[in-house]
């Protein structure tokens, strides 16, 4: 049941009818019902993996609070790890781990065969997870307050808007949300709507007609061109596209339903450098990196080092460097276990590393070529290296195994050869529209004519749009992207 199907319609059209007629006390029973059977419907069976680690979590979150005794503290931490990300790593990574042992064991011992036991791992394991550690490791360091209500609790690491493809809210910000009392509001009913609408709209219209000719170009890339190019660039928009409308439609929901869900795109194409993309580029698990792994691996390598330099370099460069790089090698790895998913991290980490370590270099150049003096030049340029360089790391993303990736690479050409021409200028100017709508979108409460406008044009122009929607959409059954990690 995806947000883009009629099943998921009738059963949001559902909740939506009785929502507000449950008695606040029991609203949070029945959205966590609710919720239950959102999951339990892809399979009956992930219902284990998602009751379980939120019961013994919910226990060991307590039993922390309760420990006064650091190494006791410690250890319960530990164990509550183990739930936490335990079915993550035995399910999601079993295979991909004994397949490159075994791999790494045949250069030695030729003759050596895995052979794959092909779980299935639970569908958003990987969102909900993240839900729990983080959870945990707040009410270890004391960040938050161990939640004594159960039902709150578990309805916060299964709340159907965010439990497959997040965002991946914390605990101390949302269980509150979960808790205050909801009425029914008109205005912020339709402004979730409106923006559930614009989340289909990014998916069904956008990113699936983009995917028609991304799936053509990666497929057969021989003898491509310059076409190669574009399915970069096409690439890059429709995951954004994508992952951008899921999260779009979550919030809106969310919203709906009378809950604050935190933002998770920023429109990061226009992103100055790599660190900026990063921190508008799905934000909940960028901050989640940044706060449980970068800052943690980034002070144990600082914390050794006794001299403000090692090799002449600062401390604080090396805990960036290696905290960063380690931070998006494992983040290319939650993403799925291929090498293809950990080359992309790799490269966002070498990214990010060298940005770093160069900063200062930077603003020396563009100092001495007097770029400084051209603010929207300086500023045009930086984006334009920022969007090329995530376009490139984009073509690992999406490619079925790294020797597809390096012959993609490797075909590229700056030769028009006239191969889809019609989809090549078509997506083009739909691309282009869609920059236009986004930029309009998120400025329109800094555009006065827009807030003049009477409410039954907008109404009428809502149902316009919906109709557009349903006019240009694709195909309601393409999944999103990230339901595959």
């Amino acid at each position: 049941m995806i947000f883009n199907s009629i099943d998921f319609l009738i059963f949001f059209g559902i909740v939506f009818s009785l929502y507000f007629f449950v008695p606040s006390k029991f609203k949070w029973l029945f959205l966590l019902m609710a919720s239950y059977f959102f999951y339990g419907c892809w399979k009956i069976g992930y219902l284990v993996f998602l009751i379980v680690p939120t019961i013994l979590i919910y226990f060991i979150g307590l039993k922390i609070s309760q420990t006064q005794a650091k190494p006791r503290r410690k250890l319960f931490l530990i164990f509550g790890l183990i739930p936490g990300l335990g079915f993550l790593v035995v399910y999601k990574y079993t295979d991909f781990l004994g397949g490159s042992l075994y791999s790494l064991a045949g250069l030695f011992s030729p003759g050596l065969k895995y052979n794959p036991l092909n779980l299935l791992w639970p569908i958003g394991i990987s969102f909900y997870s993240f839900k729990l550690v983080s959870y945990l490791v707040d009410v270890y360091n004391e960040n938050a307050k161990p939640e004594k209500h159960i039902g709150y609790f578990a309805l916060y690491v299964s709340f159907f808007p965010q439990l497959l493809m997040g965002p991946i809210d914390r605990a101390v910000n949302f269980i509150p949300e979960l808790k205050k009392k909801i009425n029914f509001d008109m205005e912020r009913v339709l402004s979730g709507f409106r923006l559930v609408a614009w989340g289909i709209f990014k998916k069904m219209v956008i990113a699936d007609r983009l995917a028609i000719f991304v799936n053509e170009i990666f497929r057969d890339p021989a003898h491509q061109g310059i076409n190669l190019i574009f399915g970069a660039y096409f690439y890059a928009f429709q995951i954004y596209c994508d992952f951008s409308g899921y999260s779009d439609i979550a919030i809106g929901i969310s919203r709906i339903l009378g809950f604050k869900s935190m933002q998770n795109f920023d429109f990061p194409y226009f992103s100055r450098s790599m660190t900026q993309f990063w921190s508008k580029w799905h934000i909940s698990l960028s901050t989640w990196l940044r706060d449980y792994l970068f800052l943690p691996i980034a002070y144990a390598v600082m914390r050794p080092i006794k001299t403000p330099r090692l090799y002449k370099i600062k401390a604080e460069t090396w805990g960036y460097v290696v905290g960063m790089f380690v931070t998006m090698f494992l983040g290319g790895l939650w993403h799925g276990p291929a090498w293809t998913l950990v080359i992309w991290g790799a490269l966002h980490g070498i990214y990010l590393a060298v940005g770093y370590t160069i900063k200062k270099a930077r603003k020396k150049f563009v100092k001495r070529i007097k770029l400084n003096k051209f603010p929207i030049l300086r500023y045009g340029i930086s984006v334009f290296i920022t969007f090329n360089l995530v376009s490139f790391a984009w073509i690992f993303f999406r490619a079925e195994s790294l020797q597809k990736a390096f012959l993609y690479i490797k075909y590229i050409q700056l030769v028009f050869n006239g191969r889809g021409t019609a989809y090549l200028f078509f997506n083009l100017a739909m691309t282009a529209v869609f920059i236009l709508l986004e930029v309009l979108y998120k400025n329109r409460e800094k555009l006065p004519v827009l807030q003049r406008v009477p409410a039954v044009v907008k109404a009428v122009g809502f149902a316009l749009f919906i109709c557009l929607i349903i006019i240009f959409a694709v195909d309601t059954s393409n999944e999103f992207i990230y339901l595959k990690f």
